[in-house]
């Protein structure tokens, strides 16, 4: 059975396409066929793979201009539906068309048919484009990392979430909430750790991403933590989460 997961915060900089680029190259390094698909305007995840603007992407599909489109990118098993910039008017564009919410499931069906995950990147927002993720996914990952005002983005994209089970996607469910560039010798962040775990025990994963260079330098060459620096915290990390994640 096919498993569409979306990462995704309501806040920036929190590691959020590292992480689905990383659990995805992680899938598929377990012999997952995975498909990665890229909702954020700015297209890092795109560029971080090495795809430059691909002459398909996200936007023209839904749009009705093209087949949707997988690109081969990093390991074997892993295709990369490509992002684009005018995503940013994707709700001016179709906001007012009937059933605009589920443009993405219509789009992903096909696709998601043939591979065992589908990875979606959103952006750090929650609007259409968001809504259209979380209405077509089984489970939404939420990378965050331990500082201040970092719990008023969780608490938004966990009321979003609730807002989409009991309107369009009932068996839509919180996969995780799990750290990004953790280091657990600065007091606040140990404090915020604590904090989010005394509020949501349930949800917290047990794997914390450390803060590592490797994962900040793959994608400038193109390539996946796994790719780039095997051995590294970042690859040790993100492999322990995607171990966690296919035990729950």
């Amino acid at each position: 059975m096919n498993r569409t997961v979306v990462v995704s915060n309501q806040k920036g900089g929190v590691g959020k396409t590292t992480s689905a680029v990383s659990i995805a190259a992680a899938l598929a390094r377990s012999n997952k066929r995975v498909v990665l698909v890229d909702l954020d305007p700015q297209c890092n995840l795109t560029k971080g793979l090495g795809l430059g603007e691909a002459a398909h992407n996200v936007y023209g599909a839904l749009l009705g201009e093209y087949r949707l489109k997988a690109y081969a990118a990093g390991p074997p098993n892993l295709a990369v539906v490509a992002g684009s910039p005018a995503l940013s008017a994707f709700e001016h564009t179709k906001g007012n068309e009937l059933n605009r919410e589920f443009l993405l499931r219509e789009l992903l069906v096909p696709l998601s048919e043939r591979c065992d995950f589908v990875v979606i990147d959103c952006p750090p927002a929650l609007g259409l484009i968001t809504l259209n993720a979380y209405v077509c996914a089984h489970e939404v990952l939420i990378p965050l990392e331990a500082q201040q005002y970092a719990l008023d983005g969780l608490e938004k994209v966990l009321e979003f979430v609730t807002r989409v089970q009991q309107r369009f996607n009932p068996t839509l469910k919180v996969g995780g909430i799990f750290f990004t560039k953790h280091d657990k010798r600065k007091v606040l962040r140990r404090q915020m750790a604590e904090l989010v775990h005394s509020q949501h025990p349930e949800l917290l994963l047990n794997t914390i991403i450390r803060e590592s260079i490797a994962l900040g330098e793959a994608p400038s060459l193109g390539l996946d933590i796994f790719s780039y620096a095997p051995e590294s915290a970042g690859a040790t990390d993100y492999q322990a989460l995607v171990t966690e994640i296919l035990s729950r």
